[in-house]
């Protein structure tokens, strides 16, 4: 018997024990009680999958050759999704977002409950996962910690480009949503939370990108005292792949988990994507949810607004900024609340990438993340690297001329990043016998108490270890006009000065 369940497993790959089981049932006559003992003693070169249980008690079997084939991990794939598991579910949602995700994402994204009876828990599934060697955390320079599929070839290729450009553009979206939200009076003004503060939305056992509470008619309930308890609006989203039927389950599983809860009031809930197949629509309409999507919601400018920032900032690492896009982006964006702001901060990074390569060395990089042996860590905005002579790191803040830049950012610069940084670059083989030099670059205003923190410093510092430098609005614009690029020029005038092209007061 244990030769037909190789034979079957050699002839079809891996899979669930109940495949098997059908098998001998239809071909060996067994009864599908004897069918089911038989497989589940097979031995010899038939293996178990140790981690991860399917419905109906169902294993995964493999014959030991085909372990970490690429068979196995698509067999295995397979099998998830189709018995519609917690793993399945979690996979597709992974798969969804370009097979990379924000390890703080992951508990909204997977569709598990946070914690309940009978479900297994996120935490969980990453854990199971990981023992099946389906999903890793890595750390990616510019998200943080990241899990990704390990072993899902062409869903992860190890570049983070689209998924930085997806969040950013998806923070902005979260913005316009939270408005919509406020200003038709869906949900309480004051308590919409988005997944950009400092808590992970929550309405019962669940993490959504954004909640808030009802107070409409129709979402309220009374107790006993006839006291009202509210409703909720719970609302995720995704842009940039067409949502697929596999995509969407994993929101609709989270959506009818939560309508089964006795304790938690009516709930809207809302997916907001880029576009939909017909599958993934009709199913989202079956299940009550509201499937829309930017234009729907906000009009086509704002859609379109959207679009051109994921464009612009997939592309701006190689290429050059176009005055006429970044207007555009402004205009179409700015009406968000907050928009204009991140948009401001984001892009600046983008920006001094652009002058750096222009004025300092084309060797330039983004978003570096550094560790010292000790457990300490810091990111770099940017670095140029001069040949064999100098090395720049170049610290990003973005603001309004008019703003005020807090002080907590002088600071953890200079008692924080520039030492990880001086550390780490001594202990680099190629940039270790290079000049070190620091430069804070800021297009807002600083105040008293920051000026004189840097100055203290750099009267401080040896130079013949590394130079700190603050650049302002006005030395910033000189670097542009050094580059002779006129759309670079044009930008940082329009976006980072004063009306007058006159820099932050302060001291130089």
């Amino acid at each position: 018997m244990a030769d037909a369940i190789e034979m079957f497993l050699e002839q079809h790959g891996p899979c669930l024990t109940s495949k098997v089981s059908e098998h001998l049932v239809k071909v060996l006559r067994l009864s599908p009680t004897t069918a089911r003992k038989r497989v589940s003693r097979a031995g010899g070169e038939v293996k178990r999958l140790a981690y991860l249980t399917f419905p109906r008690k169902a294993r995964f079997i493999y014959l030991q050759n085909d372990f970490g084939s690429p068979l196995y991990w698509e067999r295995l794939i397979e099998a998830l999704l189709e018995t519609n598991s917690a793993y399945g579910l979690t996979i597709a949602a992974i798969r969804q977002r370009g097979g990379l995700i924000p390890a703080g994402h992951f508990p909204i994204a997977c569709g598990a409950p946070l914690k309940q009876l009978k479900h297994l828990s996120p935490a969980t599934i990453f854990e199971r996962l990981d023992q099946a060697k389906l999903l890793t955390k890595v750390q990616v320079p510019g998200l943080g910690e990241c899990i990704t599929l390990t072993q899902a070839e062409g869903y992860f290729d190890g570049s983070t480009l689209d998924t930085k450009a997806r969040l950013i553009t998806e923070a902005i979206l979260l913005a316009a949503v939270r408005d919509w939200v406020r200003n038709l009076g869906l949900g309480s003004y004051d308590r919409v939370a988005t997944r950009e503060g400092n808590a992970v939305p929550t309405v019962g056992t669940f993490a959504w990108d954004l909640t808030a509470p009802s107070y409409l008619g129709p979402m309220l309930k009374y107790d006993k005292a006839g006291a009202a308890k509210p409703g909720f609006i719970a609302c995720d989203v995704l842009l940039g792949a067409r949502m697929s039927e596999a995509g969407m389950r994993p929101f609709i599983n989270k959506c009818i988990t939560l309508r089964r809860l006795r304790n938690v009031g009516p709930c809207i809930q809302i997916f907001v994507a880029s576009s939909y197949d017909g599958k993934a629509f009709e199913l989202a309409k079956r299940h009550g949810i509201v499937p829309a999507t930017p234009s729907n919601l906000f009009g086509q400018d704002v859609a379109e607004g959207l679009n051109e920032l994921t464009s612009i900032l997939r592309n701006a690492a190689g290429s050059v900024l176009n005055a006429d896009a970044f207007d555009s982006l402004f205009k179409k964006l700015g009406k968000i609340e907050g928009a204009s702001i991140q948009l401001r901060g984001t892009l600046f990074e983008y920006l001094a990438a652009d002058i750096a390569r222009k004025t300092i060395s084309p060797d330039v990089r983004r978003n570096r993340l550094f560790k010292t042996p000790e457990g300490l860590e810091a990111e770099a905005d940017v670095i140029a690297v001069k040949g064999q002579s100098s090395i720049h790191f170049v610290e990003c803040k973005g603001y309004s001329p008019y703003a005020l830049i807090p002080d907590k950012y002088m600071t953890r610069w200079l008692t924080h990043n520039v030492p990880v940084f001086f550390k780490e670059t001594k202990r680099h083989p190629d940039w270790r016998n290079l000049e070190v030099k620091f430069e804070f670059w800021a297009t807002g205003q600083l105040s008293e108490q920051a000026f004189d923190e840097f100055y203290a410093a750099k009267a401080a510092i040896k130079a013949s270890r590394y130079t700190i430098e603050l650049r302002q609005s006005s030395a910033i614009l000189d670097l542009c006009e050094e580059t002779k690029d006129q759309d670079l020029i044009g930008i940082f005038r329009k976006h980072y000065m004063r009306t007058l092209g006159v820099g932050p007061a302060g001291k130089r």
